[in-house]
């Protein structure tokens, strides 16, 4: 048995909430230590938010380079290389791994590779993953372990044929025919992605419409902007059947009857906390449904001196809400002030258009009693769009009709996941939808929208009929 180490904080996962909060831990003056049992960075940079958007880069630029003939530039047809993309995100990954790494060594945070165990709300075993072991004393743990895939029944996973996101970065080729189980976030934009590089694409999602989590009108729009990219998709849709062939390819029997040839099957149904193995009932640790960690708005567990964020916790499972929640928790371990309202969290969804939400939904703030007005901009009404060529989608604001207050933000179309963040400043800050309208925004740029949607949740949007807002989300 080795010696007990001593820290002031162990954090139990390096991914994007874990190392982020080792490191606010260590600029705050506490001995702090990270255990991973896989690779740094977690799934995020290793097999989701990083490696995804590496790819999705090079199906947008396949896109453009399709449509250059619009632009006025002649080429010749393009060609999509596997072994080149993999390589290339191989690469990306390889850099911001080894980045984060050297982020901890530089802050003194000590890097254990291997499995954690929880002994007691103080003590952790580890074994390591070179066939050692080290135990673990802690002032504070934290346990930023993120989820996993949840498989449905009946698929279990081979690598080739069914596979889940992160084994579909590995593939070792393009799928020619594939079904995606799941139109949540993952499954739409691993969807998008294969069919902008010629895969036949199936969408089954069991749920009456796609991305549940983000207002209806956006989730409609990007089912419309899907059937375009022949993608078909069904919803309130189950796979009731399913048939290995000799040849590899499989057959699935959909709800109603009908059947889809495919090669591989990408299971996207969804992820679960990781509190597997981990020890948690006997730190005295109480576990929610399916699992998750149960948190106050502090971040504390039942435990004392236990602490738990990002996915495992299964507030939202965001990497950037995860890396807030790690600084914020280290900040309260440390007796800083804490930043613990999480009002203004933006998402992002990286389909082909891409999708941006901050806030209430229109069917949330009604729900919760609010009045609403709505202001709407279609990007086909817009100079900067017009002239990009990328006039799908829309931006949406959802206000208080008595107080003017911006309560939501929905937003479909190239650009969404960066000019989101003006509406998410502006709800941290509780402002209006006429602060939104008088800020003066540069022109021709595509965030103009939001201020035209804002003035247009009054009627007064210059440069959109009245007629013309109301068909923008149609």
């Amino acid at each position: 048995m080795s010696d007990t180490r001593s820290f002031d904080l162990v954090v139990i996962g390096a991914g994007p909430g874990g190392y982020v909060a080792a490191i606010r831990a260590a600029q705050l003056g506490l001995r702090s230590a990270v255990i991973e049992k896989d690779e740094l960075g977690g799934t995020c940079l290793n097999w989701g938010c990083i490696p995804t958007k590496a790819w999705i880069v090079s199906a947008h630029l396949l896109e453009q380079i399709r449509r250059a003939k619009e632009y006025g530039i002649e080429v010749g047809e393009p060609r999509v290389n596997w072994d080149w993309m993999l390589e290339r995100k191989n690469r990306v990954v390889k850099q911001l791994t080894g980045g984060v790494k050297t982020l901890l060594q530089g802050r003194q945070v000590e890097i254990f590779r291997g499995t954690a165990k929880l002994a007691s709300a103080n003590r952790i075993h580890v074994a390591l993953g070179d066939g050692g072991s080290a135990d673990l004393a802690a002032a504070n743990v934290m346990i930023a372990t993120g989820a996993s895939a949840w498989l449905p029944p009946g698929f279990s996973l081979d690598g080739e044929r069914v596979v889940t996101s992160r084994e579909a970065l590995d593939l070792t080729r393009q799928p020619k025919r594939l079904a995606v189980l799941g139109g949540g976030v993952v499954g739409s934009e691993f969807a998008c992605f294969f069919a902008a590089l010629g895969t036949r694409v199936t969408l089954v999602e069991m749920l009456p419409r796609l991305v549940m989590e983000e207002d209806e009108e956006i989730a409609q729009a990007l089912e419309r902007e899907m059937k375009k990219q022949k993608i078909a998709v069904h919803v309130g849709t189950k796979v009731e059947e399913r048939k290995d062939h000799p040849d590899g390819s499989l057959t699935l029997t959909l709800t109603g009857g009908k059947t889809v040839e495919v090669d591989t099957v990408l299971v996207a149904t969804g992820r679960k906390p990781y509190t597997a193995g981990l020890g948690v009932e006997r730190a005295g640790v109480t576990l929610g449904e399916r699992g998750r960690i149960v948190v106050n708005d502090r971040l504390q567990t039942s435990a004392q001196g236990v602490y738990a964020i990002g996915d495992v916790t299964d507030i939202r499972q965001l990497a950037h809400f995860a890396s807030a929640q790690g600084k914020a928790a280290a900040e309260i371990i440390t007796g800083h002030p804490a930043q613990t309202d999480w009002r203004a969290v933006p998402a992002a969804t990286f389909t082909s258009p891409e999708i941006a939400s901050v806030g209430l939904t229109e069917r949330a703030a009604k729900e919760r009693g609010r009045e609403v007005k709505v202001g709407r901009f279609p990007f086909r009404a817009h100079g900067r769009n017009i002239a990009d060529g990328e006039t799908a989608g829309f931006a949406k604001l959802v206000g208080d009709a008595r107080t003017d207050q911006l309560l939501g933000a929905h937003i479909i179309g190239a650009r969404a996941s960066e000019i989101i963040h003006e509406c998410a400043l502006a709800i941290a800050a509780d402002l209006d939808l006429k602060d939104l309208a008088r800020a003066i925004h540069a022109h021709p740029t595509v965030i103009e929208t939001l201020g035209e949607a804002a003035e247009d949740a009054d009627h007064l949007a210059i440069h959109l009929m009245r007629q013309e807002a109301k068909a923008a989300a149609r």
